[in-house]
């Protein structure tokens, strides 16, 4: 009969002499003072919390960090369907990025121009003048936000949420309508915001450059132990003295440079528990700017612009069973925007336009997804839009109308996807999505892709899809006034192939290459009525290839480098479109001086001539130069140069033409403190 198990486990013990007893006691001893001298230390050291390890700087590889852009579900970025490219919060932080356009700019393949009051974005070599965006989709914590007029997407300071509130940004580019339908045209762009805990205790930001642009913000956010977490930002911005961008402008309208205005409040929250989240938003705008009036004397007027927006959002997951889960979203928005520009109705005589616009939508978004084992991962959803209240008119001082138009519409849309491990190293993505609205859109846009995952280091995705872009309020009723013919929706499709290696050595390099070919592009011309119309324009073709390559030193230096060459042409006489750089190159370098608080950031922008309706704009290079300065874990300062050399340079990005001048050198500096942790 076997012994008890206790007997033969304890029996060497009993067995052991006087010596080896003594030998085990020393050793036991001498880990007692092991770990009493590591607990001293790690006392004296006071280890971080959990909420301090949270924002540290991370060298996590970009291909790792969990993106859901482009697969509408959480996955690693070197995983999803297509190319997803990241801006974190680091980088953010490190460069001074103040708002989502210099954010966007850092990534392959988009131009960002502005007019000195909205920002313009050209992505894969188009960017119609006089466009607000309207081909990509963006997205709040998931949240749409392009607006029920013109499908405008923001990207400067009068977007929702400042910068360092934002976790990271996501943008996918190519046609993304077979999971997001309307607006995913070009490219889908997702701004992830920090959770609580990440923004523990109170935030002062401040930021001002030698262009009289000042922002403050204070902010507040906590986690709490049983699992809620949130935080709540208040900011304001103003800038003053702003350069006229139109180099035409008069002398006399220099002298009213202090009359150029621009000031922003906003408001923002989160709260969160478990998987519930609440988020909420609001900014009021208002921009003056000095304007000439036609007189044979000299006079000049000032142009006062509103915006006042907000949007709530509701969102939940729940686990209904091991493999089924269903999301739900609900979110409410407004949009207002008016301006007042001065006329001359009499030599003595001066008199206003009113142009008054007005949005109010709702959004539903019911998604379940089905993961039955680590092969098979299906996604089916519905979202649906609804239009309370479409509306905008154009009047003389509020009292004689000129146009005014009033509608709602209903949008749908119903998708499906499915991801397939057909073997340890291929992946099988197909999908599809149909979209109606009650203004007569029907639309079914599918997409097919292929992941071939030959390793961990190295990947190669193919991609087939297509979306399109129905007509937007704004142009439909424009032209029904108007009694012009109305367009149809823009549709593209897109074969699209990326090559992604991660080397021992730490570089990693990327490639795509993608061709288009657009039909019925909705394009702008001014008519008999001296009123912006729009009409479908010819096919178009877009070919390109964007590389990325990046390398991280142990010592903390890291090296981003894109190159992006993009082609856009009439197909019917291969005329280049407008507004759209053929080649860009961007390059961005960190490296720590004498110590790890210290870095030295240097970025480059640099982009080909472009053509435009007044000929060919000429090629240029700007240099961004920062120091960011990590005190401790609760002070950081950030002090450059952006534009350092004072390039100058010029864009077309209105549908009137008019030659604008981009922004010149700024000396900035902006600080973030931690307090009352």
């Amino acid at each position: 009969m076997s012994q008890p198990y206790y007997s033969w486990r304890m029996k060497p013990c009993t067995e052991q002499n006087g010596q080896e007893k003594m030998a085990i006691r020393s050793i036991r001893l001498a880990k007692l003072c092991g770990l009493w001298l590591f607990s001293t230390t790690c006392e004296a050291q006071q280890l971080p919390s959990l909420e301090e390890l949270l924002r540290q700087k991370t060298n996590v590889d970009a291909s790792q960090i969990e993106v859901s852009t482009s697969a509408r579900y959480q996955q690693n970025a070197g995983q999803s369907p297509q190319v997803t490219y990241l801006v974190t919060d680091d980088e953010i932080k490190r460069f001074g990025l103040r708002n989502l356009g210099e954010i966007l700019s850092l990534m392959p393949g988009l131009y960002v121009s502005t007019d000195s009051s909205f920002g313009y974005l050209t992505a894969r070599g188009i960017g119609r003048p006089g466009n607000y965006n309207s081909r990509l989709l963006f997205l709040l914590d998931g949240t749409r936000l392009n607006d029920n007029i013109y499908d405008a997407g923001i990207i400067g300071s009068d977007f929702f949420i400042d910068t360092q509130l934002i976790e990271r940004v996501e943008y996918s580019p190519g046609s993304g309508s077979a999971l997001y339908g309307n607006n995913a045209f070009l490219g889908v762009v997702n701004i992830i915001t920090k959770r609580g805990n990440q923004l523990q205790g109170a935030q002062l930001a401040l930021a001002g450059d030698n262009q009289h642009h000042n922002t403050l913000s204070l902010s507040y956010g906590l986690r709490h132990d049983s699992g809620h977490e949130g935080w709540l930002a208040l900011s304001k911005g103003d800038r003053r003295h702003i350069d006229f961008p139109d180099k035409q402008a008069t002398p006399l309208l220099w002298q009213q440079k202090n009359n150029n205005l621009d000031h922003t409040d906003k408001i923002s929250g989160s709260y969160r528990y478990r998987r519930l989240h609440l988020m909420l938003g609001a900014i009021d705008r208002v921009r003056e700017e000095p304007v000439s009036l036609q007189s044979p004397t000299a006079v000049t007027g000032i142009t006062r612009d509103e915006n006042r927006n907000y949007f709530i959002a509701l969102q939940h997951g729940l686990s209904l069973t091991d493999e089924l889960e269903l999301y739900s979203h609900l979110s409410t928005n407004s949009a207002y925007y008016r301006a007042l520009t001065p006329f001359l109705s009499g030599p003595a005589t001066q008199n206003n336009y009113d142009f008054a616009v007005r949005g109010k939508w709702t959004n539903l978004d019911l998604r379940f997804s089905y993961q039955p084992s680590a092969q098979s991962h299906l996604l089916l959803g519905v979202d649906a839009q609804k239009d309370h209240h479409q509306s905008y008119r154009l009047s003389i001082d509020g009292v004689l109308p000129l146009l005014d138009a009033n509608s709602s519409n209903n949008r749908a849309g119903l998708y499906l996807q499915h991801d397939w491990q057909l073997l340890s190293e291929h992946r099988l993505i197909t999908g599809f999505r149909y979209d109606y609205t009650a203004q007569n859109v029907r639309e079914l846009s599918p997409k097919v892709g292929w992941v071939w995952q030959s390793s961990a280091e190295q990947s190669l995705k193919l991609s087939y899809g297509t979306a399109f872009r129905a007509p937007n309020e704004y142009e439909q009723e424009t032209n029904k006034f108007f009694q012009a013919g109305m367009p149809v929706s823009e549709l593209i499709r897109t074969l699209e192939a990326s090559w992604q290696r991660q080397f021992a050595s730490g570089w990693a390099l990327s490639a795509t290459l993608y061709h288009s070919s657009v039909e019925n592009m909705i394009t702008s011309s001014v008519g008999q009525t001296a009123v912006l119309q729009f009409y479908n324009d010819r096919e178009v073709k877009a070919s390109g290839v964007e590389s990325t390559a990046t390398k991280r030193w142990p010592q903390g230096a890291q090296l981003q480098l894109s190159a992006s060459v993009q082609r856009a042409r009439y197909d019917f006489n291969s005329a280049d479109l407008t507004n759209a750089p053929e080649r860009l190159f961007k390059a961005h370098f960190s490296q720590p001086l004498w110590t790890e608080a210290l870095e030295l950031n240097w970025r480059l922008f640099a982009a080909s001539p472009r053509q435009s309706v007044r000929g060919e704009l000429a090629g240029f290079a700007r240099h961004d130069l920062m120091l960011s300065w990590q005190g401790n874990k609760d002070l950081s300062v950030i002090f450059g140069v952006k534009n350092l050399f004072d390039r100058q340079y010029l864009d077309v990005p209105l549908a009137s033409g008019v030659l604008l001048g981009q922004p010149g050198r700024s000396v900035e500096l902006a600080l973030r403190w931690n307090f009352f942790q």
